[in-house]
């Protein structure tokens, strides 16, 4: 309410995750240009944290001189969620959740620069499953659901922390492994 906040310093609503250097940076800037923008953390009465895009705008008289700051805030929770929503559908599988056939080659192309650059080996395992058609035809696309999820869980378990697990779709699995030697007979 305007009781809670008028009179106030703005820091009431710090969230504690910036640092004094953001805030000097933030300040600075609004000295030399009269305005800040960008996106902050910050708190709500219930102590609840959200982030919002922030507005400061310095207000001079006649003279030039600042007289105030103006702050526009707008909370941009519903939009980060919503982005961070977009970003799994469009990298990740919405059966197993597992990085998907797009995922995989962004970051391939990332891990052959990387063994490139530092000669060091890797591996692709690419596995099929033999006969799901039949289990989806004869059992269901539940039970034929349950076996790809099942799949997936095993194959995660089973590598290593860096290596990577992807669903290329309907009954196909890649495993990324990544780092394994510099001896090519040892990589392999």
């Amino acid at each position: 309410t305007s009781e809670d906040v008028i009179g106030q310093h703005p820091s009431i609503l710090s969230s504690g995750k910036h640092d004094a250097a953001f805030y000097k940076v933030m300040w600075q800037s609004v000295k030399d240009t009269g305005a800040w923008q960008g996106e902050v953390w910050n708190k709500r009465k219930n102590g609840e944290l959200y982030p919002e895009q922030l507005c400061i705008t310095a207000v001079k008289d006649d003279n030039g001189v600042v007289t105030n700051y103006v702050g526009t805030l707008t909370d941009v929770t519903i939009k980060m969620a919503n982005a961070e929503k977009i970003q799994q559908l469009a990298y990740y599988d919405p059966l197993t959740n597992l990085p998907n056939r797009r995922l995989l080659l962004v970051r391939l192309n990332q891990a052959l620069a990387s063994c490139l650059r530092n000669d060091i080996g890797g591996a692709l395992l690419f596995l099929d499953l033999d006969h799901f058609k039949s289990i989806n035809d004869t059992l269901g696309h539940e039970v034929g659901d349950l076996m790809l999820q099942q799949v997936a869980e095993r194959l995660t378990a089973c590598v290593r922390e860096g290596d990577t697990v992807y669903r290329l779709g309907g009954d196909e699995y890649v495993v990324m492994l990544e780092y394994l030697s510099s001896n090519s007979v040892e990589a392999a």
